[in-house]
């Protein structure tokens, strides 16, 4: 994943576990961050030059908030910027609140695919709340690609034509070396050019992923 990931002209990944509290998964920053060390280096013996930052993907509940004042959970790249992803089957009935919570600890929020939600490919109310509290909206490369069907990639695009009223990003959502592969940024990127223009594409690529977990 990685050489393919520096073929198509990435530097930098941001390794994010999953961690879901309902099934009791967890992924703390004290595994998380030795595992990226350790694959770090891996790749630095091997000459891919590629950088990779611990992160985690934090299903949206009601202990988010304290956990990651706590450092029981971790954040993009250790800054202050947390990837919360809601379920694909609804809009818990907490879930702004549970939104909310973390920004009054002092976090910012990436809300990881809104568009494979079911609840928010009917409408897109949640996001417009969410919009409205200062959150930013990953879309994933293979939702924008109909890799997850028809359906999916209509609300991406339908999300991607408010890009001038909300902050978004393109991530790879890089899962293995053969489906969801870090390959299939370059195909995405011109997807959203066709809608929002090659300069705002490359922003949601480039520029504004990297200042989130830059901190810039």
């Amino acid at each position: 994943m990685a050489r393919l990931a520096v073929a198509g002209g990435t530097d930098t990944m941001v390794a994010t576990p999953h961690r879901a509290w309902l099934l009791r998964r967890e992924a703390p920053p004290a595994w998380v961050r030795p595992q990226v060390a350790d694959l770090q280096a891996a790749l630095d013996r091997a000459g891919i030059p590629l950088a990779v930052l611990p992160g985690v993907e934090i299903q949206v509940g009601p202990r988010v908030a304290s956990e990651l004042k706590g450092d029981t959970l971790g954040t993009l790249g250790d800054g202050q910027w947390a990837l919360i992803e809601p379920p694909f089957d609804r809009v818990p009935h907490d879930g702004l609140d549970n939104i909310k919570a973390v920004l009054d600890a002092g976090f910012q929020i990436v809300l990881a695919h809104p568009e494979r939600n079911k609840e928010i490919q009917q409408h897109l109310g949640f996001v417009e709340a969410c919009a409205d509290l200062g959150l930013t909206f990953q879309l994933t490369t293979g939702s924008l690609l109909g890799r997850f069907g028809a359906r999916v990639e209509e609300t991406a695009k339908a999300i991607l034509a408010r890009a001038a009223d909300w902050p978004l990003v393109i991530a790879s959502d890089t899962h293995d070396t053969h489906d969801r592969t870090p390959g299939l940024m370059a195909a995405a990127r011109a997807v959203a050019a066709e809608i929002v223009g090659e300069e705002e594409a490359g922003r949601m690529v480039d520029a504004r992923p990297r200042a989130i977990v830059f901190g810039r």
